[in-house]
């Protein structure tokens, strides 16, 4: 019998959310515009008609962009609302595709830390506390297939391959110095 593939409660998915908000705040911060959105995230009730004129007071259009990511932190539905806006508005969909391969990227990461956490078979949560959780997802450089496959020894093929081919590139190289070189000095 195959063993089944962890899946994250919507607790998990709003966490991994929260975390690929915070993630690419500052990339957000320059691209979004916040006025766009205000419409739409209000008839969503993601926002309040307080939310919008707290939002529009700041002085920059960083300071708003950074003011809204606050308040879809706060919501569950908040960045999957942003995405229906942006996708509405269709100006920005480059956005979209970035948010996104955040959002599988994190989630990715939660599923591989709890398909470890069942396999041990361990339920003390000492070496994986949640406070720390966030950290280890933004160290942690392991790629997770959407269907469950551990991409890691397919990820290290490669890497080794690109290595192999850059060294032997840069041999090349200094062999044809050398070559160079001596030839020069032997005439």
């Amino acid at each position: 019998m195959e063993p089944t593939a962890p899946s994250l409660t919507e607790e998990d998915l709003t966490e991994v959310k929260k975390d690929a908000l915070e993630n690419l705040r500052v990339y957000l911060c320059e691209k979004i515009i916040a006025e766009r959105h205000f419409d739409h995230l209000r008839a969503k009730k993601i926002l309040s008609r307080e939310d919008t004129e707290e939002i529009s007071c700041r002085t920059s259009s960083r300071k708003r962009a950074g003011k809204l990511l606050d308040y879809l932190q706060e919501n569950p539905k908040g960045l999957d609302t942003l995405v229906e806006s942006i996708r509405r508005e269709k100006t920005q969909n480059f956005l979209i595709q970035k948010i996104t391969d955040e959002v599988l990227k994190l989630r990715n990461i939660k599923l591989e830390h709890l398909k470890g956490l069942k396999s041990t078979n361990n339920l003390s949560r000492s070496n994986s506390d949640d406070s720390n959780f966030s950290e280890k997802l933004r160290a942690s450089t392991v790629i997770y297939h959407p269907e469950g496959e551990s991409m890691f020894a397919l990820l290290f093929y490669v890497l080794r391959l690109i290595l192999i081919e850059n060294i032997s590139l840069f041999e090349n190289r200094v062999l044809g110095w050398e070559q160079c070189f001596f030839s020069v000095h032997l005439c």
